[in-house]
């Protein structure tokens, strides 16, 4: 009953199978809860494509987000004031710091979801960086200014 194939028929059949199958799924990475923070803290001003609305800077392809990682922890955990050149633009206008909303780990998937979307080949952030960031700022109350964070790098 049972038929023996031979070498030649059974890579006809493991061929013809494999051209019946479905294309493999490509998975990406789960930005999921860095999604959900971009969402509920960042897209209201820079928009859900990261490009920016009116007095905020866009996201997309900019040293900001590119840039030193500490740098734009900083940022996020105390904010930032002062006028700051982006593509030739200026812009003016106050960002929030979220350090006392987001934890460390919040913050590192929100980064990595930034850099990720609007500078892909900038390096996720790891919570151990924000940290050492966080300790290393801990008695700061007030926005970082753009050219103090321009003298950190």
């Amino acid at each position: 009953m049972y038929r023996v194939l031979s070498a030649t028929g059974l890579s006809l059949l493991l061929l013809l199978a494999g051209c019946d199958a479905s294309p493999p799924q490509v998975r990406s990475v789960d930005t999921g809860p860095g999604r959900i923070h971009f969402k509920n803290y960042c897209a209201a001003c820079h928009q859900y494509d990261g490009q920016g609305m009116g007095d905020a800077p866009s996201l997309a392809n900019s040293p900001w987000v590119s840039g030193p990682e500490s740098r734009l922890i900083r940022i996020v955990l105390h904010g930032v004031r002062g006028p700051m050149l982006v593509d030739g633009k200026s812009y003016d206008r106050e960002m929030p710091g979220f350090g006392q909303v987001l934890s460390d780990s919040e913050i590192a998937s929100l980064l990595s979801f930034v850099r990720q979307q609007f500078s892909p080949s900038s390096e996720p952030v790891t919570v151990e960086m924000v940290t050492r960031v966080r300790s290393a700022n801990r008695g700061r109350a007030l926005y970082w200014r753009v050219d103090e964070l321009l003298a950190l790098q």
